[in-house]
C-alpha cells in the first residue's frame, strides 16, 4: 500500500513538473501575438463573431494560468457592433486549481462597451443562424446533471472601471444606458465578508429627449455563500440622486440576511433619508416565493411645507404658517402578493391624532381604512383668505359658461375621478372645528368602487343637533346621478345665524328631513334636474326687532273709521315669539311647490302656498295672516270685528327684482273689507240712506282707505 501511494505521487509530481516545464516553454518560445488572425478566423467559424483584436495579448502558465488582452471589438456578422474592451487582466494560481480550488489574483477590467441593439428584425446579441442552438442545447443539458461540490474560491480583488452599457430599442426609440460603471472589492472568499464599492449613472431617453437620469453610489460588506444559499449585505449604504421633472436624493442604509434555502429575506436597520423626511423599520420576505411581508415602518417628525418647497411641489397656503409643520407617521406591516396591510397605523398632524388600519389590495387597487382621530381644527388649514372671504363676501368668481337662466355650465363635479375611485372605509373624529362651527362625533362611511360612490353615512352633532345624511354618487354612465337624504333634529338657528351671518334676528329648534335626486355634473343641470321632497318644522323659537302682532295691530288700528273697540296697549319688546313654522317643499325638475306652509306666531297665524321656480329663477307665492286674538299673549287688541279675517300677501317676480318690492298686500281685498265695515258705519249713522250716497261716497272710501294701507302697510310687510 505504502509503495502504490508512493508511486501515484510519484507520478502526479512528474505531471506537476512536465506541465509547469511545458508551460514555462510555451510562455518563453510562444508568443500569441503571432496568432491573432487564426484566433479571429476561428471564432468567426466557429460562433460567427466577428472579432477585431488591436492590441497586445499576454499570456502566462506559470505560476498562474494568466491573460492579459486589449483593445478587442466584438459583433455577430452583419449586426451593429456589440463589445469593445480597453484591456482586461485575470489570472488563476495553477497549483491550487490542481487540487480544484480556484485561487484568482486581481481581476481587472478596463473600458468594457456593451451597445445592445434591439430591431424590428431580431437583435444584435444573437446571431442571425441557428449556430449556437446545439451549444445552448448542450448547456442545458449539463446544467440538469447532479451538482458537485462548490470549489474554493478565493480573489483577491476584483476592479472594473469605467464600463459602459447602452440598450437601443430601434422599433419605439427608447433608449437605456449605464455609464461610468466602476467596481472594486476587497479579497473575496465565498462564505466571508468583504468590502466592496459601486458607482454608475443610468439614464432613459425617448425620442432623443432624456427622462430620466440617475447616479448611484453603493457601498457595503458583503458576505456570498452559493452552496448555503445564504448572501449578507451588512452596513449597505446606497446613495442615488435621481434627475428627472423633479430632482430627488436620496440615501438607504440596512442590513440584509437572505436565506434563499428558508424562503427568507430580512431587512433590518432600515433609514431612508431624503431632503428633510427620515424613515425608520424593518421588513422580512418569507414563505414560498418570499410571497409574505412582516414589518414595521415610520417616518420620523417632518415639516410637509419645507418638504414640498424642497421638491418643488407647488406650497400650501394656510391660515395658520405654522400648520402641516409636524407630520409624522408609524405603522406595523403585513401582507402578501396581493394585498398590503397597515396595522397599528397613527398618522400625527401638528396637535391632530389619527389612529387606526389600512390596506391595499395589489390586484383590484382597492384601500381600505377604519381611522379614528381626536380633534382636528380645520381653520388652520384653510386657505390663507378663505375666512375673510367667507364672512365678507359670499360671491363667487363669476362663471364664463352661464345658461340664459344664469347657471354656470362648467362642470363642478368631474366623473373620471369619481370612476377610478376605489375606497371603502370609515373615518371619524371626536371633535372637528370649521370657522366658528365646533362638530362633535363626525362620523364618514365611504364605498367606492365601479363608478359608484355611497356615502353610507355622514353623521355629526352640531348646534344641539343629530344631523344625519347619505349620499349617492353614480357615476357609471355619462350622466351623473346624484341623491342624498338627510335628517336633521333640532338645530338651533340662533346660534348659526350669528356664527355665518353675523346676525341675531331669529332662534328656533330647525328639524327637517329631506330625499332630494338630482343629475348633471354643472350647476345648471344639477338645479334643472332637481327632485324630491323636504319637511321642516322651525319650532319654539323668535323673531327679533320686531314684534309682528304688535305692528299689525297698529297698522289695522290706523284705519280708525273701521270701528269697534280700539286698545293702546304698547308692546313690551320688539320680538315675535313663535309656536312652530312647518312645512313641506315638493321638488319636480327645479320647480319647488309648497301648499301647506303654516307659522304660529304670537296673535298671528300664517299660511301660505305657491312655488319657487329654480330653473326660471322666479316665485309665485302667496301668504296669508290671520289676527289671532291672545294667542301667545295680548301685546295690541285689535277691532274685534277682523279677528280671523286673513290679510293676504303677494310675493310675485324674478330673484333679480327690488326685494322690497317682490311682495305686495293685496289691496283689493283689503279695501273689500275695508269698504264693508264703513258702510256699515255709514248705515248706522245715516239711517239707511247710504245706497242714495253710494256714487259719491264709494271714490272717497277706496281713495282713503289705499293712501292709508299703502302707507301704513309697509311698516308690516
Amino acid at each position: 500500500m505504502k509503495k502504490l501511494i508512493k508511486i501515484i505521487t510519484i507520478t502526479l509530481t512528474a505531471a506537476v513538473l512536465l506541465i509547469v516545464t511545458g508551460g514555462a516553454i510555451l510562455g518563453l518560445f510562444i508568443d500569441p501575438n503571432d496568432y491573432k488572425s487564426e484566433i479571429e478566423q476561428k471564432a468567426l467559424e466557429t460562433a460567427n463573431i466577428n472579432l477585431q483584436i488591436n492590441g497586445d495579448i499576454g499570456w502566462s502558465i506559470y505560476p498562474s494560468i494568466g491573460l492579459d488582452i486589449s483593445s478587442i471589438k466584438a459583433s455577430f456578422i452583419n449586426q451593429d457592433s456589440l463589445a469593445a474592451l480597453d484591456s482586461a487582466r485575470v489570472s488563476i494560481m495553477l497549483i491550487p486549481l490542481l487540487s480544484g480550488d480556484i485561487k484568482v489574483k486581481a481581476v481587472t477590467i478596463k473600458g468594457l462597451e456593451l451597445n445592445l441593439v434591439k430591431s424590428a428584425s431580431g437583435n444584435n446579441w444573437q446571431p442571425q443562424t441557428a449556430a449556437t442552438t446545439e451549444s445552448e442545447t448542450t448547456d442545458s443539458s449539463d446544467a440538469s446533471q447532479p451538482s458537485e461540490k462548490q470549489p474554493n474560491i478565493d480573489i483577491e480583488s476584483i476592479s472594473i472601471i469605467d464600463a459602459n452599457v447602452t440598450y437601443t430599442d430601434q422599433v419605439t426609440g427608447d433608449v437605456s444606458s449605464i455609464s461610468a460603471f466602476n467596481l472594486t472589492t476587497d479579497r473575496i472568499v465565498l462564505g466571508q465578508a468583504f468590502n466592496a464599492q459601486l458607482s454608475f449613472n443610468a439614464a432613459i431617453s425617448q425620442a432623443k429627449q432624456q427622462l430620466f437620469s440617475a447616479e448611484t453610489i453603493i457601498n457595503g460588506n458583503f458576505s456570498l455563500d452559493p452552496a448555503m444559499q445564504r448572501f449578507k449585505i451588512s452596513a449597505l449604504d446606497l446613495q442615488l440622486k435621481i434627475n428627472a421633472d423633479k430632482n430627488l436624493q436620496l440615501q438607504l442604509k440596512a442590513d440584509i440576511d437572505a436565506n434563499l434555502a428558508a424562503n427568507s429575506i430580512a431587512v433590518d436597520n432600515l433609514q431612508i433619508n431624503s431632503f428633510d423626511l427620515q424613515a425608520n423599520g424593518a421588513l422580512k420576505l418569507t414563505g414560498p416565493q418570499l410571497a409574505t411581508i412582516t414589518g414595521n415602518l415610520a417616518l420620523e417628525t417632518f415639516d410637509l411645507k419645507a418638504l414640498l418647497h424642497k421638491l418643488q411641489v407647488s406650497e400650501i397656503q394656510t391660515a395658520d404658517d405654522s400648520s402641516l409643520r409636524k407630520v409624522s407617521l408609524s405603522t406595523q406591516i403585513r401582507g402578501s402578493v396581493t394585498q398590503i396591510n397597515f396595522d397599528q397605523l397613527h398618522i400625527k398632524i401638528d396637535q391632530t391624532s389619527i389612529r387606526g388600519t389600512a390596506s391595499y389590495n395589489l390586484d383590484s387597487a382597492m384601500a381600505n381604512f377604519n381611522l379614528k382621530g381626536d380633534s382636528l381644527n380645520t381653520n388652520k388649514y384653510l386657505a390663507a383668505n378663505t375666512q375673510s372671504s367667507n364672512s365678507t363676501n359670499a360671491s363667487a368668481t363669476p362663471s364664463t359658461s352661464k345658461s340664459a337662466s344664469g347657471y354656470a355650465k362648467d362642470i363642478i363635479i368631474p366623473i373620471q375621478p369619481l370612476q377610478d375611485l376605489k375606497l371603502k372605509g370609515e373615518l371619524t373624529f371626536a371633535q372637528l372645528i370649521y370657522q366658528k362651527t365646533t362638530i362633535s362625533n363626525l362620523d364618514l362611511k365611504l364605498d367606492a368602487k365601479d363608478g359608484l360612490v355611497k356615502i353610507l353615512k355622514l353623521n355629526m352633532h352640531a348646534y344641539g343637533a343629530s344631523i344625519n345624511n347619505k349620499i349617492t354618487l353614480d357615476a357609471r354612465k355619462k350622466n351623473l346621478k346624484i341623491s342624498i337624504k338627510n335628517t336633521t333634529k333640532k338645530l338651533q338657528i340662533g346660534p348659526i345665524l350669528a356664527d355665518f351671518a353675523q346676525a341675531d334676528v331669529l332662534t328656533g329648534l330647525l328639524s327637517t328631513s329631506s330625499n332630494i335626486t338630482a343629475s348633471g355634473q354643472s350647476v345648471h343641470s344639477i338645479v334643472n334636474s332637481l327632485n324630491g321632497k323636504v319637511q321642516f318644522t322651525l319650532a319654539d323659537g323668535v323673531v327679533k326687532g320686531i314684534n309682528a302682532a304688535q305692528k299689525m295691530c297698529e297698522t289695522i288700528n290706523s284705519i280708525s273709521s273701521l270701528g269697534g273697540t280700539i286698545s293702546t296697549t304698547k308692546a313690551v319688546d320688539k320680538s315675535t315669539p313663535f309656536a312652530s313654522i312647518k312645512g313641506t317643499l315638493n321638488i319636480k325638475n327645479g320647480v319647488i311647490s309648497n301648499n301647506n306652509f303654516k307659522a304660529d306666531l304670537d296673535a298671528i297665524n300664517i299660511a301660505g302656498k305657491g312655488s319657487v321656480n329654480l330653473p326660471l329663477q322666479s316665485l309665485n307665492y302667496r301668504v296669508g295672516l290671520k289676527i289671532q286674538d291672545n294667542l301667545f299673549k295680548k301685546s295690541c287688541s285689535v277691532n274685534n270685528k277682523i279677528q280671523g279675517i286673513e290679510w293676504p300677501v303677494d310675493c310675485k317676480g324674478k330673484f333679480s327684482d327690488d326685494p322690497m318690492k317682490l311682495c305686495k298686500p293685496d289691496l283689493k281685498v283689503v279695501a273689500d273689507l275695508a269698504k264693508q265695515a264703513l258702510k256699515a258705519k255709514l248705515e248706522k249713522k245715516l239711517g239707511g240712506s247710504i245706497k242714495e250716497k253710494k256714487k259719491e261716497l264709494r271714490k272717497k272710501v277706496e281713495d282713503k282707505v289705499k293712501d292709508k294701507l299703502q302707507g301704513v302697510l309697509k311698516g308690516l310687510f
